[in-house]
């Protein structure tokens, strides 16, 4: 197999989130602000948000048609955001609803990211504190529609056990 050099992988921390939903706010947009908590609700990528239709939302499930792997995929979200989509039939984004102006927010907060990863930063920071927060691996790759487990295992170093494992589970445990 060929080797290729991971790339740095950067999320957003809380107090940057709320300041990144803040300026979202200030800038009126609406669909941007939504579309910001849908990825970081869910761990879908901006323009599976973006594609999304009225009959993709139902009973707070939010169902991703137009994946990266072609293969549909559903996640729960919060009876709170489900009441935040917009309330129209077909399309739930105007096709003019791309990425700019959250471009301008991350700018606006002055949020450093690594090169390449501007909207996706909200997909590794769903990943990154669904496994923080004690999610389980197998989960995780189900949510975010990953083939292999290897994709995933990228986040695994996040959870707060990560290998602790190794003191409770090694077969000296009981005979030391």
């Amino acid at each position: 197999m060929l080797k290729h050099k991971q790339s740095e992988m950067g999320f957003l921390q809380p107090a940057q989130v709320i300041n990144l939903l803040e300026t979202l706010r200030k800038a009126h947009n609406k669909d941007a602000q939504v579309i910001t908590k849908i990825c970081l609700s869910t761990g879908c990528r901006w323009g599976e948000a973006v594609n999304l239709r009225s009959e993709h939302i139902a009973n707070n499930i939010v169902t991703f048609v137009s994946t990266k792997g072609n293969k549909p995929r559903s996640v729960p979200i919060s009876s709170a955001l489900s009441k935040q989509m917009p309330k129209r039939t077909g399309k739930l984004f105007p096709k003019s609803c791309n990425d700019s102006t959250f471009r301008t927010a991350i700018k606006n907060t002055k949020i450093k990211l690594p090169a390449g990863q501007m909207t996706h930063v909200l997909r590794h920071t769903f990943a990154s504190h669904f496994m923080m927060n004690g999610g389980n691996i197998l989960v995780l790759q189900r949510i975010l529609g990953h083939a292999s487990i290897v994709d995933t295992m990228k986040y695994s170093h996040f959870a707060p056990d990560h290998l602790e494992d190794a003191v409770r589970l090694n077969p000296l445990v009981g005979v030391e």
